[in-house]
């Protein structure tokens, strides 16, 4: 008894902290999926609108601290010529907005020239609570980054604007586009 306890109990918080850590991973994608598609139903948002999604959609991201999470919002418009650029980009307090006019690297399934998509982006530090032994600190990291991976999809509700006259979602302090 005295050897398999250890062993047992090792097993045992490495099978909590793997349970833990897929749930975390799975609201995280929940999180970037709830953006874009907060984003995407609206016709134009205002700095207010954002603040409201990312509020709304840290609620998904509940019992984990949403401090930890960080979000960015980007609309893209893709030329006619093909090049997808930054048409505007929001992000929370945690999180770091796109720079106006950027070049931005989509799939080529999403890369249809004369339209636009919404680029929604979360990652969340995930914490294993068996870090705080001493021992488990050389084979666990400390923290781990959970998400990051974009999620793509079209507006639904845009509208037409902009030089090249592309569906997209408007923000009200920006110029649409693709006047950069």
């Amino acid at each position: 008894f005295a050897f398999v306890l250890p062993v047992m109990l090792l097993v045992l918080c490495g099978m909590a902290n793997t349970v833990q850590g897929v749930m975390a991973a799975r609201k995280v994608r929940l999180l970037t999926s709830t953006l874009a598609d907060l984003t995407a139903r609206a016709q134009s948002v205002s700095p207010n609108d954002v603040t409201d999604i990312f509020s709304a959609a840290e609620a998904v991201l509940m019992p984990y601290d949403a401090a930890k999470a960080a979000m960015v919002i980007t609309s893209v418009v893709i030329e006619a010529n093909g090049v997808a650029r930054v048409c505007w980009s929001a992000a929370s307090s945690s999180g770091a907005a796109l720079k106006r006019g950027a070049s931005v690297v989509l799939p080529d399934s999403i890369k249809v020239p004369g339209t636009s998509v919404i680029m929604a982006r979360a990652s969340y530090d995930y914490r294993p609570f068996v870090t705080s032994l001493p021992v488990v600190d050389y084979v666990v990291p400390a923290v781990i980054k959970l998400g990051d991976e974009p999620v793509y999809t079209r507006p639904r509700g845009g509208i037409a604007a902009g030089t090249g006259n592309i569906e997209q979602v408007l923000k009200t302090d920006v110029n649409p586009c693709p006047n950069y």
